[in-house]
């Protein structure tokens, strides 16, 4: 588990337990955002016996503590990844095969200016799906 997530973790008094560092570690090891699905076979095929309610909680407490972040694809589930030395930045989703890339940008700046200023609302997080075919796919 990085050091500064472990420091973060127990700053705010909570038990680094087995599990936790398990479930942290799998997402330390991805490029993409995984569902708790994922997250669970990853553990499973590692023999690390975590049962779902234990995935699902844990992603609960780290949200919170703001170290992971999640996604939510027009799949019907939500998707966690790690915040922790990532930019801001939004994803695009093959239809065909599921594949997810990162998008290392944001163009919404003006936009949530725009929304801010309309609604007087201060805005604090924004999500942006695109949504197309990749190359293997076309």
């Amino acid at each position: 588990m990085g050091h500064s997530l472990l420091a973060s973790f127990q700053r705010d008094g909570r038990r680094v337990t087995r599990p936790r560092k398990a479930i942290l570690a799998v997402l330390e090891r991805t490029r993409h955002p995984m569902s708790v699905s994922e997250i669970h076979t990853s553990l499973t095929r590692g023999k690390i016996a975590v049962d779902l309610v234990t995935v699902y909680r844990t992603l609960s407490v780290f949200k919170q503590l703001g170290m992971v972040s999640r996604v939510e694809f027009q799949e019907g589930q939500f998707r966690y990844e790690l915040c922790q030395g990532r930019a801001h930045h939004h994803h695009i989703r093959c239809r065909g095969c599921g594949h997810i890339a990162d998008l290392m940008l944001c163009p919404l700046k003006k936009v949530l200016a725009m929304v801010e200023r309309e609604t007087r609302f201060l805005v604090e997080d924004h999500s942006l799906e695109f949504i197309g075919w990749c190359p293997q796919c076309r």
